[in-house]
């Protein structure tokens, strides 16, 4: 999920470095539905589960393909700096300036997403 709180920042996921995908990276917040779960009701769980945060209105805004399949990016408005923390061990949340955001920190499939969104392109490949 491409969260952005009101002054336009964005709300990020820093990974714990032992992570087998995007360790030590800043990614967008989401994951893998479970079954019967709708993607727009697993990525509202997902944002709960990580950072306690309960996301009002959301839009699907792109589809990233990639070699494991598809990843729907929704958008929406995220929390306040300082209102929420990552509730897993040894992961954080960090609230970047817009024109700092694609550094290279960000992982490489979330910018990707995040570049398409950004150009108002509603899908995007990443090998």
């Amino acid at each position: 999920m491409i969260l952005r709180d009101a002054r336009g920042w964005y709300v990020l996921e820093r990974r714990p470095t032992n992570k087998r995908h995007a360790a030590g990276k800043l990614t967008c917040f989401g994951g893998s539905r479970e079954a019967g779960e709708s993607p727009e009701a697993c990525a509202r769980r997902e944002v709960m589960e990580e950072i306690g945060f309960a996301v009002g209105a959301l839009e699907r805004c792109v589809v990233l393909h990639t070699p494991r399949g598809e990843a729907w990016f929704y958008r929406a408005t995220g929390p306040e700096k300082g209102t929420v923390a990552a509730l897993e061990p040894g992961t954080s949340v960090e609230w970047i300036a817009p024109e700092e955001v694609f550094g290279p920190d960000l992982s490489v499939w979330h910018a990707a997403a995040m570049r398409a969104e950004r150009a108002g392109l509603d899908s995007a490949h990443v090998e």
